[in-house]
């Protein structure tokens, strides 16, 4: 019940008592009860204003506490309070506001917010306080404030309107972030210069790793150079002994050939003209003079001989080696001949290129098998721009491009229908020591690859699996004709020698077949086994000896020792040097005895070579 009901309450009940207490109604028994009940209510509304007296002294004894409290609380608190009517002016603020603001306390009050503000964070100051007014609303704002006679602050400022039914009014808490928006801005910085760094160190680890990447690949790529220079070296070192080999192989083999050569060209210089014996011994010289030349292709390959270029017709040299041919291949195998005619010349080696036959027939031969066949042997002429035509044959892998040449192209092709070759084994096939034959060596097409190569030549290759393959060669012509070989004919130069000459030959074949030379064009001999046996004799009937005809290879003591032993002796005495190696490999042996004293020949030689040799002699001897 509100003061004002209990005061209305109280007059009722007064004027109710002063009416019962007139005169005129005390008398009556009636009245005096009423009276009595009217002032036991009074006493009880009277006890109960006393109670509410109290309450009210209490609740306004609370409301004093509680204003003191929040006075303190606004005064007191760690923050900026302040409250604005709705135009901006200040109306209350606490001691932080005035210390943030640099004023004295209690100076702020009926100051305008706005003069606190930075000049040209004003309006926006203003703009936002007449947005607030009239509206039930709160946020935060960011303004810089400035305190009289003090630096900038950066001050956080959180607003919120009165209620409505208040009176209207903008509460403002304000907090200085200046220290707060300092470090932030340092984070910003440290921040900034962090991704900075870690950006160039992102940039140093990807180049790092590049880095790392191309050591790797390098490493990598020096390690396959290694291992491909390891395979090249082994691979130098297995030719180099298969080049030894050949070498002492063909040497030895020349002084077998010696035999048969000489013996028959002896036998051909005692025949009549008209003996029927005298072609089959010329067949036996042309062979032994072909299989001199495989030996000197040998000894070239070893590095003791060399090539020896001249214009050839390929038709010739091939028609030529059908009989060895012949015998080269399968019983099962039959050979078709497709030789073109005056063909223009190339210009080769031709025991070079009796070798490429006979290698590719080889290999024709043995891609027939059991089964038997055909190969054909085929020669022709070719255009440049032929070559582009693909049934024409398939170009090498990496081959480098022929020069241009107005003139032709010679080619010389051996054909099978035989297996045929897979891809796979195409692309091998030139490889040194791969073969796909059991008993295979793997040089012959490396040999011919190398051939043809150094010749300025081409490789084309026609091949189906079943189907059969075509290899076909070709060189480039070359301006002139084919020089022709003559044949042997056994006949003699009348031109005899007179004096002893001394034969030092190991190979006792060798020996007999020279000095049986020797003595049909009417010299002396004397025969020794090596280099000592030469000089014991020489002691003994040296003044006897008129020449000396000396092989290098000889045991016990070899040429070049004899030769210098036999000039200590004799310093004017003919020597006449052989040997199944070259002039090439042996001269520089011997190059400090003076020219017309010593001569040269390779085994094995004819007659004439060994008479026009002791001719010269006899002519440059100045007795």
């Amino acid at each position: 019940m509100t003061p004002e009901e209990y005061a209305e309450r109280l007059a009722s009940m007064h004027a109710r008592i002063s009416s019962l207490a007139s005169p005129d109604t005390l008398g009556s028994s009636e009245a005096l009860k009423d009276l009595k009940v009217a002032l036991e209510e009074l006493r009880g509304a009277e006890e109960e204003l006393r109670n509410q007296n109290e309450e009210l002294a209490a609740t306004h004894l609370q409301l004093n506490l509680e204003r003191r409290r929040y006075e303190e609380l606004f005064e007191l608190a760690p923050n900026a309070y302040l409250v604005t009517d709705p135009s901006g002016t200040v109306v209350q603020a606490n001691q932080k506001a005035a210390r943030l603001l640099r004023v004295p306390t209690g100076s702020l009050p009926g100051k305008d917010l706005a003069a606190y503000v930075a000049d040209w964070d004003r309006p926006r100051f203003r703009k936002l306080v007449a947005s607030i007014a009239g509206g039930d609303r709160s946020d935060a704002a960011a303004f810089k404030l400035q305190p009289a006679g003090g630096d900038l602050v950066e001050a956080e400022m959180s607003y919120s309107a009165a209620p409505q039914g208040e009176p209207a009014a903008i509460r403002w808490m304000v907090r200085d972030v200046t220290e707060h928006e300092r470090m932030a801005r340092q984070i910003r910085g440290l921040n900034a210069e962090l991704k900075s760094r870690v950006a160039a160190r992102n940039a140093d680890l990807t180049a790092a790793k590049q880095l790392t990447q191309e050591l790797v690949e390098k490493e990598q790529a020096a390690r396959r150079e290694a291992e491909a220079s390891q395979a090249q070296s082994r691979h130098v070192q297995k030719l180099e002994s298969i080049g030894v080999l050949a070498g002492g192989i063909a040497h030895d083999f020349n002084n077998l050939l010696h035999v048969v050569l000489g013996n028959a060209d002896i036998a051909l210089g005692n025949l009549a003209p008209g003996s029927p014996a005298r072609g089959p011994l010329e067949e036996v010289v042309r062979a032994t003079l072909r299989a001199a030349d495989l030996t000197r292709q040998l000894l070239a390959y070893s590095g003791k001989g060399a090539f020896v270029i001249r214009h050839l017709d390929l038709s010739t040299e091939v028609r030529e080696m059908a009989t060895l041919l012949r015998t080269s291949i399968s019983k099962q195998a039959t050979l078709a001949w497709e030789l073109a005619p005056d063909l223009p010349a190339v210009s080769a080696d031709p025991t070079q290129i009796r070798q490429i036959v006979m290698n590719l027939i080889t290999n024709a031969s043995d891609s027939l098998e059991e089964s038997g066949g055909v190969i054909t042997l085929r020669t022709g002429v070719a255009r440049l721009e032929d070559l582009e035509d693909q049934r024409f044959g398939a170009p090498l892998q990496g081959e480098e491009p022929m020069e241009q040449s107005k003139g032709p192209l010679v080619y010389l092709e051996i054909g099978d229908d035989g297996l045929g070759m897979s891809p796979d084994t195409l692309s091998r096939i030139f490889d040194p020591f791969f073969s796909t034959k059991f008993a295979g060596r793997g040089l012959g097409l490396a040999a011919v690859m190398g051939i043809v190569r150094s010749h300025h030549g081409l490789i084309r290759i026609r091949t189906e699996p079943g189907e059969g393959t075509a290899f076909r060669v070709l060189f480039p012509a070359v301006a002139g004709s084919a020089s022709k070989t003559e044949k042997p004919s056994g006949e003699r130069n009348e031109w005899r020698g007179t004096g002893t000459i001394l034969v030092v030959e190991d190979e006792e074949g060798v020996r007999e077949v020279a000095e049986r030379i020797l003595q049909d064009i009417g010299f002396q001999t004397i025969g020794a086994e090596d280099g000592r046996h030469a000089l014991d004799i020489m002691e003994d009937v040296g003044d006897m000896v008129t020449t000396v005809v000396l092989d290098l290879s000889m045991p016990r003591m070899g040429g070049a020792e004899t030769f210098r032993r036999l000039r200590a002796m004799r310093p004017d005495l003919p020597i006449l040097m052989m040997s199944g190696y070259t002039e090439q490999v042996v001269a520089p042996q011997f190059s400090d005895s003076g020219p017309g004293i010593t001569g040269f020949l390779q085994k094995p030689f004819l007659a004439e070579d060994l008479i026009a040799v002791l001719r010269r002699f006899a002519e440059n001897s100045p007795g």
